[in-house]
C-alpha cells in the first residue's frame, strides 16, 4: 500500500485522475463561463504536481480544489464571452451593413429634397428636422401660418409619393 504522503509522480497522477470528476464538477459550479473550465482544471492539476515535487501533499484533491477556487477568484474580469452570448450583445452603433443602408437612404432623401420647391423644402426641414413650430417658421420666412401648414402638407405628400416609388 502506497504511503498517503508520497509524492511519487505515478501515485500522485493516479490519485488526481481518479478524483478528476469531483474537481471538474466543482469548477463547473464556480467558473464564470463554460469556456474557462478546462483551463482552470489544467492549471489546478499543474500547480498540484509542481507543489508535490517540493513537498508531499496529504490531500492533492483538496489542494486542487483550493487552487481552482483561487484561480476563479483571481481571474481577470474582462473574460471572453461564450459564443452563445455574443449574439445577444447590443451595440449602440449600427453594424456596417446598416450604416451603408442609412447612408444610401440619406443620399436618396437629399436628392429628393433638391427637387422640391425651395419654400416647401425649407418648411419641411425647419419643421421636421429642426423642430420649429409653425409660428416660428411663419415669422422667420415671412409667411402666414396657413401657408406654412399648406407647404408642410404638400411636402409630406410629395415625400410619401417618393417613398412609395422607392
Amino acid at each position: 500500500m502506497p504511503d498517503p504522503l508520497s509524492s511519487e509522480p505515478e501515485i500522485l497522477d493516479e490519485r488526481l485522475t481518479s478524483s478528476s470528476g469531483p474537481l471538474k464538477r466543482y469548477i463547473r459550479k464556480i467558473a464564470p463561463n463554460s469556456s474557462d473550465i478546462a483551463d482552470i482544471y489544467q492549471e489546478s492539476i499543474l500547480r498540484v504536481i509542481e507543489q508535490a515535487r517540493s513537498q508531499p501533499l496529504r490531500n492533492p484533491l483538496a489542494y486542487a480544489v483550493r487552487i481552482a477556487r483561487n484561480l476563479v477568484i483571481n481571474r481577470p474580469k474582462h473574460h471572453t464571452l461564450p459564443l452563445d452570448e455574443v449574439d445577444d450583445l447590443h451595440c449602440p452603433k449600427p453594424c456596417p451593413e446598416e450604416h451603408t443602408c442609412q447612408t444610401q437612404r440619406a443620399r436618396m432623401l437629399e436628392n429628393f429634397l433638391v427637387t422640391m420647391p425651395a419654400q416647401r423644402r425649407e418648411v419641411l426641414i425647419r419643421r421636421r428636422l429642426r423642430g420649429e413650430s409653425r409660428e416660428q417658421i411663419a415669422a422667420a420666412m415671412n409667411l402666414s401660418e396657413e401657408a406654412v401648414k399648406k407647404h408642410m402638407t404638400r411636402a409630406l405628400a410629395d415625400l410619401q409619393r417618393f417613398l412609395d416609388t422607392q
